[in-house]
């Protein structure tokens, strides 16, 4: 498989993780050392103003420690889940429309990977995706690893590579797939009702290699559409 990877921008993130990190727990220890040193009202309130800012940098560090400084990274884990995948196959991590874009000789896919735990089940009912066990409440909140709008999302980046590929005057014959990777040990998945393809990673290249069209791509359509993707280096 080639890959396509925009490494810059892996890096930079990380530092920018990193640089939140820090910020917001110094921010932290000066708001409760200000709080605890200054029991006035009126002195307080200072310290408020550096705790309620603080605590929203902790969730933007959080966010993007989930994503860009733990190691494996979402990157990371869908490179491996497809290991193995001959060179028809590209892989654009963060160099189009889309974090990650699988182009192959029979499709081209979103692939969109969640750390979740738990049960995720689907509701065709209420169209909503629905996250039973896994982590407790504080977790969910604090770590946020509570379950996200998963459908919301799909259209979402659905919308991003439309809007890339009218930009630069792509065409192709079909709608990309997502597929939702879900890369947990302890994950059980009850998603067959589900508008989008749900998969564990260790089935992902497994589900590609099978997978089948309704209506064929062309191959040189979809050859054509690699030359007009970044090249892999």
């Amino acid at each position: 498989m080639k890959i396509s990877i925009n490494n810059k921008l892996i890096e930079r993130n990380k530092k920018i993780a990193q640089i939140t990190l820090f910020a917001s727990l110094a921010m932290l220890a000066i708001g409760f050392f200000w709080t605890l040193r200054n029991s006035e009202p009126s002195k307080s309130v200072i310290g408020y103003l550096i705790l309620i800012p603080a605590y929203l940098l902790v969730q933007i560090s959080i966010f993007m420690a989930n994503r860009w400084g733990k190691s494996p990274r979402p990157d990371e884990i869908v490179v491996q889940a497809l290991k193995g995948l001959d060179n028809r196959y590209t892989l654009y991590n963060f160099t189009t429309g889309v974090p990650h874009l699988l182009v192959g000789p029979n499709g081209v896919w979103i692939i969109n990977p969640y750390h979740h735990k738990g049960k995720i089940s689907y509701n065709p009912e209420k169209k909503q995706y629905l996250q039973k066990g896994g982590p407790n409440f504080i977790a969910k909140y604090f770590a946020q690893d509570g379950l996200p709008n998963i459908t919301r999302e799909a259209y979402s980046l659905k919308m991003d590579l439309t809007k890339y590929f009218d930009k630069n005057s792509i065409q192709i014959d079909e709608e990309p797939v997502i597929v939702n990777l879900f890369y947990a040990d302890d994950i059980i998945l009850l998603t067959e009702s589900a508008p989008e393809v749900n998969l564990k990673s260790n089935k992902l290249k497994v589900f590609i290699r099978k997978y089948v069209k309704k209506a064929n791509i062309h191959l040189e359509n979809i050859e054509k559409l690699r030359s007009r993707l970044p090249k892999p280096k």
